[in-house]
């Protein structure tokens, strides 16, 4: 994958259905970073392995070489533009240990479960019984990290803001899919998420996702029927409300 290098605009590569991807681009939005948004799909092809080793996006092009894996692209435009740095370096660890918890113990065990939610596929009652467990745990752990002030990052929204909004967004539709759950209602976050979908950064990345995912699920042939579900309406419906199974 060739292009020129600019050395004041920054190319993020990647496709609007990825929390990933949403993140980083909502990141570039709210740091005032000079950008161009290219679109494309994560790959196994010898050429996108040699500018994202392990075929995932996002992947962010920068004067002095390609940045892949989400966290790694949030310290890079911490670094580069620091006003988006927590101002401390305790609040920059908890911001990290929120982001650690999220991605593994919350997003990974619910992307387990994208294949048959998503992707035309089929999940097994093992595998819902797994995810299931470790989600238990993940909420109770976020139910005591996850405290609006009014953001998660304290007075000023940060990238845990972000991390948590995208990575949630795509969770919160899964849970509620397959567990009839609410994610959002269960951490007491539905408030913060809405103040999340209001941000001028979140209108156009949300716009994005809408414009591509429907056409995604029916390319998948998806289980997932709710594409032009708002999640973040002021209302509330009985899907809303936490229901275990």
């Amino acid at each position: 994958m060739s292009s020129v290098k600019a050395p004041d605009r920054l190319r993020l590569h990647g496709y609007a259905v990825s929390n990933y991807f949403n993140v980083a681009h909502a990141a570039l939005l709210e740091s005032g970073a000079p950008f161009e948004l290219v679109e494309c799909r994560a790959s196994q092809s010898p050429e996108f392995l040699q500018i994202s080793p392990m075929g995932k996006i996002p992947v962010l092009e920068t004067a002095d070489g390609w940045i892949a894996e989400t966290v790694a692209i949030l310290g890079y435009i911490e670094d580069r533009y620091p006003h988006t740095r927590p101002a401390t370096a305790f609040l920059r660890a908890r911001q990290l240990q929120l982001i650690n918890v999220l991605q593994l113990y919350l997003e990974l065990p619910m992307r387990s479960l994208y294949p048959g939610v998503f992707m035309g596929g089929h999940n097994s009652d093992a595998a819902i019984a797994a995810a299931r467990q470790t989600l238990d745990r993940s909420c109770a752990a976020l139910r005591q990290l996850a405290q609006p002030q009014p953001w998660l990052a304290g007075e000023q929204a940060g990238h845990a803001d972000l991390f948590a909004f995208y990575c949630l967004d795509l969770a919160e539709r899964v849970s509620r899919h397959v567990y009839q759950r609410s994610l959002l209602h269960e951490l007491g976050l539905q408030d913060w998420a809405r103040r999340m979908a209001r941000r001028s950064s979140s209108q156009i990345v949300l716009g994005a996702f809408a414009e591509v995912f429907g056409t995604y699920l029916a390319e998948k042939q998806a289980a997932y029927p709710h594409a032009a579900e708002d999640l973040y309406a002021q209302s509330a419906t009985a899907s809303t409300r936490s229901i275990r199974g």
